[in-house]
């Protein structure tokens, strides 16, 4: 009599050993190929303010930064004050929502923080906020 071989079914298994190798070199890939965008601005020391309030959604501001001198960038962009008013006009009809975060430097020259409103007003910006620094210390 002939005898019959029995199959074996040989299991197949993915290898897992290097599963730690390759999720380390994806998260050193995105720690390397990320860019975290953050304002500059210009060197300004805000004035101080009793009491300030913190704008929680940051997806609707757009900063303007005005330094002693008069310099003023809108969102790290130098500009002047006659283009603001159409950078502005812009920046409105893609969200009507905008908030302009205006941080001028203490010792800016009013005139110049005027025409900056003035361009504002022109482009319909309406929501300003005036950023400040709160007062420290005191203690009664």
């Amino acid at each position: 009599m002939k005898r019959i071989a029995v199959r074996r079914e040989t299991q197949s298994e993915i290898p897992t050993a290097s599963t730690a190798d390759i999720a380390f070199l994806l998260i050193i890939f995105f720690m390397v190929s990320t860019v975290f965008s953050t304002e500059q601005g210009l060197k300004v020391v805000l004035p101080q303010a009793e009491s300030t309030e913190r704008i929680l959604k940051r997806r609707n501001v757009t900063s303007i930064w005005m330094d002693k001198t008069g310099r003023t960038t809108v969102n790290d962009n130098l500009v002047n004050p006659a283009v603001i008013a159409s950078v502005m006009a812009e920046k409105v009809i893609e969200n009507p929502e905008v908030v302009v975060s205006l941080q001028a430097d203490q010792d800016v020259s009013y005139g110049y923080v005027t025409d900056v409103l003035e361009a504002l007003k022109d482009a319909r910006a309406l929501k300003v906020n005036f950023a400040t620094q709160q007062k420290t210390g005191g203690g009664g």
